[in-house]
């Protein structure tokens, strides 16, 4: 059984397989087609299909309730298809699932699709792909900015986190969150609960459940408990979906998902880290945070470009775009790679080995030129960034990571007029 009704110019289509009652959903906007549904309503969607206009279909992910009808769309409509470029490998082959999936929400057969980046343009209309892991590895929203509306995918389906399957991650969906609450949308799209008249607090009450949720794990588990002690300390009931799905969503996997987590970057010194910086520039200053911290050259202060780490299946100019989001809550353009530069240093006994993209990059808003500092936000921690001129950098008493950066700052050519 299929519902289609329209919420702020968007088409959307409410499904209910008969077997589950599970609600799943398509959405049409400025004819682009977000998601295909699942098999199981096929009969019914190929009506919506056929008479809709649509150039082409985006996908939040690949899971089989949101690609079950790619297949039949491919073979009917000459329109290209559009997904994260992780997804890519499984939509090539037919999916295999296990038997209540399949009950639930019937079969995925193979299609194709091109990748996304981080923009794609509708009929009129640019949206701005965000990378959003955690759920599923290839799993993207969409954001317009002019209209404020926002398609989640599966990143919400409800404020509370009750069950998780064996393959989700809940520190990267409370990431994901975090990422698309720094945006300035007006109106969500959930492609299980719908259109969501009060997205934003919904979205804010998830992710607020969420890291209390892991505040409470990590504590168990540094008193010496274990994931399966935690599990039923901390989940008392047992949801139906466990038997159903033979264990592939089970309560344990939230905490086995925390604990994961924690344990990785516990460890993470032992593998290198891929980051990026950007370089922005006011005349002979650059923006640069300002840390009070132990660091491998001693306790003094120290500076930093903003950026931040490269996510798995995550450009890193696009990183480089969402930290300065998440940190300043700017946006920057992308003038031009600079370097790379590779760093090993020691730091509380421990040896760290990290990689750093470096790129030029500028404000889209020209005013935040005449801002003196910024607060940045970074993990619940508030520093400060500064405009720092190049003659206090090459003093001998002031430190600038990474190291090799100073000199790399020194061969660029300063502006004779600075014009941002």
């Amino acid at each position: 059984m299929i519902k289609v009704y329209e919420k702020e110019h968007v088409l959307c289509v409410e499904g209910v397989p008969e077997q589950t009652r599970s609600k799943v959903f398509v959405f049409l906007v400025d004819g682009m087609l977000i998601d295909t549904g699942a098999e199981k309503l096929q009969k019914e969607l190929i009506g919506f299909f056929d008479e809709q206009s649509f150039d082409q279909v985006v996908l939040t992910h690949h899971h089989e309730d949101h690609t079950g009808n790619a297949a039949w769309i491919q073979q009917h409509k000459p329109v290209p298809f559009y997904i994260h470029p992780i997804g890519l490998p499984q939509i090539k082959e037919n999916g295999v699932y296990p038997d209540y999936r399949k009950l639930t929400w019937g079969n995925r057969a193979a299609f194709d699709a091109q990748p996304l980046g981080d923009r794609i343009r509708s009929r009129t209309l640019e949206w701005q792909v965000i990378h959003t892991p955690g759920h599923a590895d290839d799993h993207v929203a969409l954001f317009h900015a002019d209209s404020g509306r926002l398609f989640i995918g599966d990143l919400f389906v409800s404020p509370k986190t009750r069950v998780m399957m064996k393959s989700e991650s809940a520190a990267l969906i409370a990431a994901s969150l975090r990422s698309l609450l720094a945006l300035p949308f007006r109106s969500v799209f959930c492609s299980h609960a719908g259109y969501l008249e009060n997205g934003r607090s919904l979205l804010e009450a998830k992710l607020l459940f969420l890291e209390t949720l892991q505040q409470q794990i990590l504590e168990l588990y540094k008193e010496g408990h274990t994931p399966k002690e935690i599990d039923h300390m901390l989940f008392q009931k047992s949801y139906p979906i466990i038997q159903f799905s033979e264990g592939e969503w089970d309560t344990l996997h939230i905490v086995t998902s925390v604990v994961s987590d924690y344990e990785k970057k516990r460890s993470r010194h032992l593998q290198p880290r891929a980051n990026t910086l950007g370089i922005l520039r006011k005349g002979d200053a650059f923006l640069l945070e300002q840390q009070f911290v132990a660091h491998s050259g001693g306790d003094g202060p120290f500076y930093r470009p903003l950026g931040g780490t490269i996510e798995l299946g995550e450009r890193s100019a696009v990183s480089l775009k969402r930290e300065f989001k998440e940190e300043i809550g700017a946006g920057i353009c992308i003038v031009r790679y600079l370097d790379v530069l590779e760093n090993i240093f020691t730091l509380k006994q421990q040896t760290f080995h990290e990689i750093t993209l470096i790129y030029e990059v500028e404000f889209e808003d020209s005013a935040l030129y005449d801002q003196p500092s910024f607060v940045v936000t970074e993990a619940g921690n508030k520093t400060r960034a500064l405009w720092v001129s190049l003659e206090e950098l090459a003093r001998h008493e002031t430190t600038l990571y990474p190291v090799g950066l100073l000199e790399l700052l020194q061969k660029i050519p300063v502006p004779s007029e600075f014009n941002p």
